[in-house]
Protein backbone atom coordinates (compact mmCIF):
# COMPACT_ATOMS: atom_id res chain seq x y z
CA UNK A 1 0.00 0.00 0.00
CA UNK A 2 1.95 3.33 -0.97
CA UNK A 3 1.30 6.02 1.31
CA UNK A 4 0.09 9.32 0.28
CA UNK A 5 2.16 12.77 1.55
CA UNK A 6 -0.21 15.70 1.65
CA UNK A 7 1.51 19.19 0.93
CA UNK A 8 0.24 20.49 4.14
CA UNK A 9 2.78 17.97 5.79
CA UNK A 10 5.46 18.92 4.27
CA UNK A 11 7.45 22.13 5.98
CA UNK A 12 9.45 24.33 3.25
CA UNK A 13 12.57 25.25 4.60
CA UNK A 14 13.96 29.26 4.68
CA UNK A 15 16.53 28.92 1.79
CA UNK A 16 19.44 31.43 3.16
CA UNK A 17 22.10 33.36 1.16
CA UNK A 18 25.17 35.11 3.21
CA UNK A 19 27.13 37.73 1.71
CA UNK A 20 30.17 39.22 2.89
CA UNK A 21 34.07 39.49 2.43
CA UNK A 22 35.18 38.48 5.73
CA UNK A 23 35.56 34.75 5.46
CA UNK A 24 35.64 34.27 9.38
CA UNK A 25 32.41 36.02 9.88
CA UNK A 26 30.43 34.06 6.93
CA UNK A 27 31.67 30.81 8.75
CA UNK A 28 30.36 32.50 12.24
CA UNK A 29 26.88 32.67 10.58
CA UNK A 30 26.68 29.28 9.10
CA UNK A 31 27.31 27.15 12.15
CA UNK A 32 24.40 29.54 13.49
CA UNK A 33 22.17 28.41 10.51
CA UNK A 34 23.15 24.90 10.18
CA UNK A 35 21.69 24.36 13.73
CA UNK A 36 18.09 25.70 12.60
CA UNK A 37 16.69 22.78 10.95
CA UNK A 38 13.93 25.07 9.40
CA UNK A 39 16.97 26.52 7.53
CA UNK A 40 18.80 25.43 4.26
CA UNK A 41 22.32 27.34 3.58
CA UNK A 42 21.46 28.14 -0.04
CA UNK A 43 25.02 29.75 -0.74
CA UNK A 44 27.50 31.99 0.21
CA UNK A 45 29.37 35.30 -1.51
CA UNK A 46 32.38 37.39 -1.19
CA UNK A 47 31.53 39.41 -3.84
CA UNK A 48 28.38 41.75 -4.48
CA UNK A 49 28.44 41.31 -8.55
CA UNK A 50 29.83 37.64 -7.85
CA UNK A 51 26.27 37.38 -6.25
CA UNK A 52 24.53 39.70 -8.68
CA UNK A 53 25.77 37.48 -11.31
CA UNK A 54 23.76 34.43 -9.97
CA UNK A 55 20.61 35.75 -8.72
CA UNK A 56 18.98 35.02 -11.85
CA UNK A 57 18.97 31.05 -11.41
CA UNK A 58 15.53 29.57 -10.97
CA UNK A 59 16.80 28.56 -7.17
CA UNK A 60 16.74 31.71 -5.28
CA UNK A 61 16.86 32.48 -1.40
CA UNK A 62 14.65 33.21 0.84
CA UNK A 63 16.60 35.22 2.69
CA UNK A 64 19.35 37.58 1.78
CA UNK A 65 22.15 38.32 5.09
CA UNK A 66 24.37 41.14 3.54
CA UNK A 67 27.11 43.00 4.70
CA UNK A 68 26.95 46.63 4.21
CA UNK A 69 30.54 47.37 3.04
CA UNK A 70 31.10 44.92 0.47
CA UNK A 71 34.86 44.70 -1.44
CA UNK A 72 33.64 45.73 -4.92
CA UNK A 73 30.00 47.44 -4.38
CA UNK A 74 28.30 48.74 -1.41
CA UNK A 75 25.53 46.51 0.05
CA UNK A 76 22.71 49.01 -0.20
CA UNK A 77 23.53 49.22 -4.45
CA UNK A 78 23.75 45.78 -4.17
CA UNK A 79 20.35 45.22 -2.24
CA UNK A 80 18.77 47.86 -4.37
CA UNK A 81 19.53 45.24 -7.61
CA UNK A 82 18.24 42.17 -5.85
CA UNK A 83 14.89 43.68 -5.10
CA UNK A 84 14.74 45.12 -8.40
CA UNK A 85 15.02 41.68 -9.96
CA UNK A 86 13.02 39.56 -6.81
CA UNK A 87 11.37 42.03 -5.03
CA UNK A 88 10.06 38.98 -2.78
CA UNK A 89 13.40 38.46 -1.18
CA UNK A 90 13.59 38.98 1.94
CA UNK A 91 16.88 41.26 2.86
CA UNK A 92 18.88 41.75 6.47
CA UNK A 93 21.59 44.60 6.08
CA UNK A 94 24.16 43.74 8.49
CA UNK A 95 27.26 46.39 9.70
CA UNK A 96 29.18 46.67 12.35
CA UNK A 97 28.90 50.51 12.46
CA UNK A 98 25.36 51.44 11.94
CA UNK A 99 24.32 54.98 11.44
CA UNK A 100 21.64 56.83 10.23
CA UNK A 101 22.13 57.06 6.94
CA UNK A 102 22.69 53.48 5.94
CA UNK A 103 19.63 53.07 7.89
CA UNK A 104 17.69 55.32 6.75
CA UNK A 105 18.41 53.67 2.72
CA UNK A 106 17.99 49.92 4.42
CA UNK A 107 14.20 51.12 5.46
CA UNK A 108 13.92 52.56 1.96
CA UNK A 109 14.11 48.92 0.20
CA UNK A 110 12.45 47.21 2.63
CA UNK A 111 15.22 46.17 4.15
CA UNK A 112 16.25 44.81 7.93
CA UNK A 113 18.94 46.73 9.48
CA UNK A 114 21.04 44.60 11.85
CA UNK A 115 24.03 45.21 13.74
CA UNK A 116 26.70 42.65 13.26
CA UNK A 117 27.34 40.16 16.24
CA UNK A 118 25.65 38.78 19.04
CA UNK A 119 22.30 40.99 17.84
CA UNK A 120 22.45 39.52 14.42
CA UNK A 121 22.78 35.83 15.44
CA UNK A 122 20.20 37.01 18.45
CA UNK A 123 17.41 37.67 15.80
CA UNK A 124 18.13 34.81 13.27
CA UNK A 125 15.17 32.89 14.77
CA UNK A 126 12.95 35.98 14.27
CA UNK A 127 14.04 36.73 11.02
CA UNK A 128 13.13 32.90 10.10
CA UNK A 129 10.10 33.13 11.71
CA UNK A 130 9.22 36.03 10.00
CA UNK A 131 10.01 34.91 6.77
CA UNK A 132 8.26 31.77 6.92
CA UNK A 133 4.99 33.76 8.38
CA UNK A 134 5.33 36.24 5.57
CA UNK A 135 4.94 38.77 8.41
CA UNK A 136 7.63 41.56 7.78
CA UNK A 137 8.86 42.82 11.29
CA UNK A 138 11.48 45.64 11.40
CA UNK A 139 14.62 43.96 13.22
CA UNK A 140 16.60 47.37 14.29
CA UNK A 141 19.40 46.72 16.91
CA UNK A 142 21.78 49.49 17.62
CA UNK A 143 24.55 50.31 20.30
CA UNK A 144 25.30 53.58 21.76
CA UNK A 145 27.92 55.48 20.53
CA UNK A 146 29.32 58.57 21.27
CA UNK A 147 29.72 59.18 17.36
CA UNK A 148 26.60 59.14 16.33
CA UNK A 149 23.47 60.50 17.04
CA UNK A 150 21.15 57.22 17.51
CA UNK A 151 18.46 59.18 18.49
CA UNK A 152 18.21 59.92 15.34
CA UNK A 153 17.43 56.51 14.27
CA UNK A 154 14.89 56.46 16.54
CA UNK A 155 13.10 59.42 15.06
CA UNK A 156 13.31 57.60 12.24
CA UNK A 157 11.39 54.38 13.59
CA UNK A 158 8.58 56.86 15.26
CA UNK A 159 8.04 58.38 11.68
CA UNK A 160 7.17 55.30 10.72
CA UNK A 161 4.75 53.98 13.59
CA UNK A 162 3.39 57.50 12.40
CA UNK A 163 2.32 56.66 9.02
CA UNK A 164 1.08 53.44 10.44
CA UNK A 165 -0.88 55.33 12.43
CA UNK A 166 -2.44 57.52 9.76
CA UNK A 167 -4.92 54.73 8.69
CA UNK A 168 -6.84 55.68 11.62
CA UNK A 169 -7.72 58.70 10.78
CA UNK A 170 -11.09 59.53 9.56
CA UNK A 171 -11.69 60.97 6.08
CA UNK A 172 -12.80 64.41 7.64
CA UNK A 173 -9.87 64.30 10.33
CA UNK A 174 -7.38 63.21 7.17
CA UNK A 175 -8.60 66.50 5.20
CA UNK A 176 -8.22 68.89 8.09
CA UNK A 177 -4.69 68.15 8.99
CA UNK A 178 -3.87 68.12 5.58
CA UNK A 179 -5.44 71.42 5.10
CA UNK A 180 -3.73 72.62 8.44
CA UNK A 181 -0.29 71.23 7.10
CA UNK A 182 -0.96 73.62 4.08
CA UNK A 183 -1.08 76.88 5.89
CA UNK A 184 -5.29 76.70 5.88
CA UNK A 185 -6.95 78.20 9.12
CA UNK A 186 -9.55 77.12 10.62
CA UNK A 187 -12.14 78.70 9.11
CA UNK A 188 -11.00 78.39 5.60
CA UNK A 189 -11.12 74.37 6.67
CA UNK A 190 -14.46 74.33 7.94
CA UNK A 191 -15.67 75.83 4.25
CA UNK A 192 -13.37 72.89 2.69
CA UNK A 193 -15.74 70.54 5.62
CA UNK A 194 -18.81 72.19 4.77
CA UNK A 195 -19.01 72.15 8.92
CA UNK A 196 -18.99 74.86 11.56
CA UNK A 197 -15.08 76.49 12.97
CA UNK A 198 -15.70 74.65 15.95
CA UNK A 199 -16.18 70.88 14.84
CA UNK A 200 -13.04 71.63 11.98
CA UNK A 201 -11.55 72.43 15.49
CA UNK A 202 -12.57 69.79 16.75
CA UNK A 203 -11.09 67.25 13.57
CA UNK A 204 -7.48 68.68 13.75
CA UNK A 205 -7.28 68.07 17.51
CA UNK A 206 -8.32 64.68 17.95
CA UNK A 207 -6.12 63.68 14.29
CA UNK A 208 -3.09 64.82 16.17
CA UNK A 209 -4.12 62.70 18.97
CA UNK A 210 -4.24 59.92 16.97
CA UNK A 211 -1.00 60.88 15.53
CA UNK A 212 0.92 61.49 18.23
CA UNK A 213 3.27 63.16 16.43
CA UNK A 214 7.01 63.00 17.99
CA UNK A 215 8.61 66.34 19.60
CA UNK A 216 11.37 67.30 17.74
CA UNK A 217 12.86 68.89 20.17
CA UNK A 218 13.41 66.00 22.08
CA UNK A 219 15.71 64.54 19.98
CA UNK A 220 17.42 68.09 18.82
CA UNK A 221 18.14 69.14 22.08
CA UNK A 222 19.01 65.46 23.43
CA UNK A 223 23.13 65.71 24.36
Amino acid sequence: MNSEIKENDIKPFIRVSIIDDDNSYRNSLKKILERDNRIRFHSEYDSGYNFLRNIDSPFQPDVCLVDVVLKDISGIECCKQLKEKHPKVHIVIMTSFPDAKTFTEARKIGADYLEKGPRVEAFIDRIIATVATSKRERLISLQMNDNLKFEYLELANELENVKTRLSTLTTNQLLAIKSKNEGKSEKEIAKILNVNPGTAHTHIKRALEKLNLPNLLDYILND
